[in-house]
């Protein structure tokens, strides 16, 4: 497994995550009792390992830090298993991916393909071309929901709806009086248009809620637009704006200066999506009006990621498994170094391991 390093920049996000991160498994044949499940990190059983296959790995952007934390846990599980992988960047361009599919992804000797961090809608043709050709391709956030599709053998990511849940809750319950929201989402993604419409319609369930506007930022542009967004949504909203809901931590990078500027240090944010280290850092520390984050276990999803594609080189069903989220607050970060390593990956290791390598100890 190699991957160029000059086009891997450091992992910027979900490093700190798994310590917090348990899962629960949806019902599937080869899965143990629910009992079991709820506690689970990875599916009760499996197809061993299918070494020597060859995989291509689209990465949408590697400077976004989920989708580079996840690249490289993938290529660890893949190393395990004796794949050798290919690794693409994209760079935020839906044609490069869809060359990447038509061009390297069709090569006699490519049995897989990990799609990570785009939608794989768009590609269906591509993608149904490789499925008749033989080929397995599997996804991490490049659907709206986890599990197959008519794209993927299986996309890996937590329950959106699990997710727009816990950060509106956490709003909720940490607030008292009015509260009017600004959503920002991204409709580039269907994962996060999906997750906005769930915090959308959670809101409007509370009495003393209000949605005040739900806008469409794209995720590789928050740099340019928050600073100049911000002033606009306080003239229009005034002191009814309360909360700010984002579906990716880096709506709140670049926030806290124009906040100021618009003499709003009362705004409270929360992210319903990523876990990334600076938000993690600025989190812990309190030195952002970024309250909260509901984090994705990347490391686990990465191995999640090539377990899937193992049981479709095994032509065994998808696992059915949902590695599940959980609320990131100063509370639960305290005690932690800001840039030490506490993220546990002994357990799921452990598991995933054990199915591809019965009997080795």
């Amino acid at each position: 497994v190699s991957i160029p390093s000059a086009a891997m920049p450091p992992p910027l996000s979900c490093r700190a995550l798994l310590w917090l991160a348990l899962a629960w498994a949806a019902a599937s044949p080869i899965h143990a009792e629910p009992a079991a499940q709820a506690e689970a990190v990875a599916p009760a059983s499996g197809p061993p390992a299918q070494p020597g296959r060859r995989v291509l790995l689209i990465a949408y952007e590697l400077r976004n830090g989920g989708i580079s934390k996840t690249t490289r846990s993938f290529l660890d599980a893949a190393n395990r298993l004796r794949w050798k992988v290919k690794v693409a960047d994209a760079r935020s361009s839906a044609a490069a991916v869809k060359e990447q599919l038509l061009l390297q992804a069709t090569a006699p000797d490519i049995s897989g393909v990990a799609l990570i961090g785009t939608d794989s809608a768009p590609f269906h043709l591509e993608l149904a071309m490789l499925k008749q050709m033989g080929k397995v391709a599997v996804g991490w956030h490049a659907g709206s929901a986890p599990g197959p599709s008519p794209e993927l053998f299986a996309n890996i990511t937590t329950d959106p709806l699990s997710v727009a849940k816990t950060a509106v809750d956490y709003a909720i319950g940490s607030s008292t009086g009015p509260m009017g929201a600004v959503i920002f989402t991204d409709s580039h993604f269907s994962i996060a248009m999906r997750k906005a419409k769930a915090m959308q319609d959670a809101l409007l369930r509370c009495k003393r809620c209000k949605v005040l506007a739900v806008r469409d930022v794209d995720l590789s542009q928050t740099e340019k637009t928050i600073p100049k967004l911000v002033p606009e949504l306080a003239r229009q909203y005034g002191k009814a704006w309360t909360h700010t809901l984002g579906i990716n931590d880096l709506y709140f990078d670049n926030i806290n200066f124009p906040l100021h500027q618009a003499g709003r240090p009362d705004i409270v944010n929360i992210s319903a999506g990523d876990g990334s280290n600076s938000a993690l850092n600025r989190i812990r520390e309190g030195i952002s009006q970024q309250k909260a984050t509901v984090a994705e276990p990347c490391n686990q999803q990465g191995w999640q990621m090539a377990d899937e594609l193992n049981r479709g080189f095994a032509r065994q069903p998808p696992s059915g498994f949902v590695s599940k989220p959980l609320l990131v607050t100063q509370e639960k970060l305290a005690g932690r170094g800001r840039d030490g390593d506490i993220e546990d990956d002994a357990a799921y290791r452990r598991a995933y391991l054990a199915i591809w390598f019965p009997g080795a100890r």
